[in-house]
């Protein structure tokens, strides 16, 4: 008995982009799903359901949520982004849809093939062929960072981003120009575009990220914490992203010395719901590692970090998320299950299939034997492990703030086994990069500074001490 195709109709979104819909019911919700997924909107997952329950045989969307699941880096949602996958390719043969679909679900299937700035390539050309995509768009500027591809991720911004000009998503894509922009180092520029989102959009929660990553980059500890603070409500709308802004308004209060503030901060939003994403679980194990870094009793909070990160041991998905989960089981007090990350990320460097399996070798396991060494006060192997991968720290994605957990870690081992040298060095370019604002580093030139002139009293008082020779 022969079975009839549904019927799909070419629709449009709100930008103007064609895909094929089966059921007009699903536009709706679709575009609800892009500016949700825009704005970090806690709503985003919820859209995306209504999208495919209104049109399952939607190829676009299994391919879209296929690689939001890649994008949460945990191993155990592999299986329901590779049946995303199968179900959009089985869409693909149910009707004609447009080049631009298909390279969605090509992309999705490079990722899962371990191929993920393949996928980012065929995500370009989606815009290429559409170059509204602001969906794309999006995924690519994500990808890209999760990579540490700066350039890439500017390099997109700058070809696409005056096609939004006067559209709704317009300030969305000046807020990802603005973070591009400060992570490759143009902190005017990223500054200006940043605001001139918020000024379109206050609800902009990566624009208002973005000037904050300028805030903290260029030292401006107490405007950043007034600029995060004062403007709380636009965030509301946010998932779990809310928790990452105010992990920023804590370094901010950290800069200022605010410690009390900063605990409070981290028991009633940073780790309020104990999440499992491994982003949520950075934002804590940074945040602690700083704090004890400087000196501060932390209680027992590294015991819920150490439980989930044991969790994730053999997961093996991000280089960037299992440096972070070896600092929490460092924290934790869990050396077995911290060597057994070390040693897997070992394994992988030397026959792994993950996308970044390279890096684990050369880079990831090599700094995580340095935080392992710094939280058992082995402060020489510590700063050996953390100063040769330095030049390569960034290729492990995340921001540059982020990744300065280990410059500080780097820089206090150094401190600690008596290089005052090379941190000395580090921590003058550190603060002549913020504009001679930076309350970490000018703290510890001092300490380096009283130590040699404490050097030299007692070198003068051992010389003055010594007995005259007789004359003969």
């Amino acid at each position: 008995m022969n079975q009839s195709l549904p019927t799909t109709s070419l629709q449009f979104d709100a930008l103007g982009n064609a895909m094929t819909l089966s059921n007009s019911a699903a536009l709706s919700p679709w575009n609800e799903t892009i500016e949700a997924m825009l704005g970090h909107s806690a709503a985003t997952p919820a859209e995306l359901a209504r999208t495919l329950a209104a049109a399952p045989d939607f190829a676009l969307g299994h391919a879209t949520k296929g690689l939001m699941l890649l994008m949460m880096a945990r191993g155990e949602l592999m299986a329901d982004a590779r049946q995303c996958l199968g179900t959009a390719r089985t869409c693909l043969w149910t009707a004609r849809v447009t080049a631009r679909e298909r390279a969605y679900v090509d992309a999705l299937d490079a990722w899962l093939d371990g191929r993920p700035l393949h996928a980012a390539d065929h995500l370009e050309q989606a815009l290429a062929l559409a170059p509204r995509d602001v969906l794309a768009l999006k995924f690519v500027h994500q990808i890209r960072f999760m990579l540490g591809d700066n350039a890439g991720m500017l390099a997109s911004l700058r070809r696409h981003a005056p096609g939004f000009a006067r559209t709704f998503a317009e300030s969305y894509v000046l807020g990802c120009q603005a973070f591009a922009e400060e992570e490759t180092g143009d902190f005017k520029a990223a500054e200006m575009s940043g605001r001139r989102a918020l000024a379109l959009n206050p609800a902009d929660a990566w624009g208002r990220h973005a000037v904050a990553h300028v805030l903290e980059m260029t030292g401006r500890a107490r405007e950043g914490a007034d600029w995060l603070s004062a403007n709380r409500q636009h965030w509301g709308h946010c998932n779990n992203f809310s928790f990452h802004l105010y992990w920023h308004l804590a370094l901010f209060l950290i800069e200022q010395g605010r410690i009390d503030g900063v605990l409070d901060l981290y028991d009633r939003e940073i780790r309020a719901n104990r999440s499992d994403d491994y982003r949520d679980l950075a934002n804590g194990a940074s945040l602690l590692a700083r704090l004890e870094i400087e000196g501060v009793d932390i209680g027992h909070r590294w015991e819920e970090l150490g439980e989930i990160a044991a969790r994730r041991v053999d997961d093996r998905r991000l280089v960037f998320a299992d440096l972070h989960y070896v600092t929490a089981l460092a924290g934790a007090g869990l050396g077995r299950e911290a060597g057994l990350l070390v040693r897997n990320l070992k394994v992988d460097g030397l026959r792994g299939t993950a996308a970044d399996a390279g890096l684990a070798g050369s880079v990831g396991a090599i700094a995580a034997e340095g935080v392992v060494a710094f939280r058992a006060g082995e402060f020489e192997a510590a700063a050996r492990a953390l100063w040769a991968v330095r030049p390569r720290l960034i290729g492990i994605g995340g921001s540059h703030a982020q990744r300065d957990l280990f410059e500080q870690m780097l820089i206090e081992s150094l401190m600690r086994s008596g290089d005052h040298d090379r941190a000395e060095r580090l921590l003058t370019q550190r603060l002549a990069a913020r504009g001679g604002n930076n309350a970490f580093a000018a703290r510890r030139l001092k300490r380096i500074a009283q130590g040699r002139r404490g050097a030299i009293r007692v070198a003068a008082l051992a010389l003055g001490a010594m007995p005259i020779a007789a004359a003969h």
